[in-house]
């Protein structure tokens, strides 16, 4: 299928470098080949509301996902409750639909209860923009992800990042051709241990924390705007024009 598409295709698009390299070793010729970032709108996450008062006294994480097994949210939870054993004033929101997968999300539920752990919300759909503000940082354990858009809304709010090393987090988080430097911390997968070693660094460090979040929105900034990602797909558009037009 990938073979027929390459073959019959114009151009091939994909979100990141690897991914472009994967297309190529897969059969695409390269000169088919272009790299489209996503965009986000950072101007919806400008100006979010903070902690209130009662709040300030705790670190909230937040997790925007599905809570599915892609998103690995199991291993999230069994981190979160190491972490805490190590910082107790740590909070974790799990912001996304739970109906996707309705069995995966009661074991999340009983997990939960069966470690006894407290302070994790589960808030079910949302407005991330009504949470983010709050949040300290962010955390995405997924075992599979392409350019997570979470991520750049994490940035586009100056907030740091825990990601696993899948997709194009690590080149989110430490920057790919830019010197804006690190944004967050990587991770391996199903890692137990870096996760919550990563949870506990960025909760007891206000200042990494803050100045993660400023690399993060730098580069969100640079690289990763809608309007960017609008530029990229009108110059194919654009070229496809000039090459109809050649053709009369």
């Amino acid at each position: 299928m990938s073979q027929l598409a390459y073959n019959r295709a114009d151009v091939v698009t994909s979100l990141y470098e690897y991914a472009r390299k994967l297309q190529t070793e897969l059969g695409c010729p390269a000169e088919k080949t272009r790299v489209t970032p996503n965009g986000i709108d950072t101007e919806r996450l400008q100006g979010l509301s903070g902690k209130s008062e009662e709040e300030k006294n705790v670190i909230h994480i937040g997790a925007v996902l599905r809570v599915t097994p892609i998103k690995d949210v199991k291993t999230m939870i069994q981190a979160f409750a190491f972490a805490k054993k190590e910082v107790p004033a740590i909070k974790l929101w799990i912001m996304g639909p739970c109906d996707e997968d309705e069995e995966y999300a009661g074991e999340c539920f009983d997990l939960v209860e069966s470690l006894q752990v407290s302070d994790i919300v589960f808030t079910g759909r949302v407005d991330i923009r009504e949470y983010l503000g709050r949040m300290d940082f962010t955390i995405l354990t997924s075992i599979s992800e392409g350019q997570p858009l979470t991520i750049l809304e994490s940035f586009a709010a100056k907030k740091p990042v825990i990601a696993t090393d899948v997709g194009n987090c690590r080149e989110l988080i430490y920057g790919g051709d830019d010197d804006f430097g690190s944004a967050g911390i990587l991770t391996h997968i199903m890692n137990l241990e870096e996760i919550a070693t990563a949870m506990a660094e960025l909760a007891e460090n206000p200042e990494l924390r803050i100045k993660m979040g400023e690399n993060g929105y730098q580069r969100v900034m640079a690289k990763y705007r809608i309007q960017d990602m609008e530029r990229v797909y009108q110059e194919i558009y654009d070229e496809f024009e000039g090459q109809k037009r050649g053709e009369l």
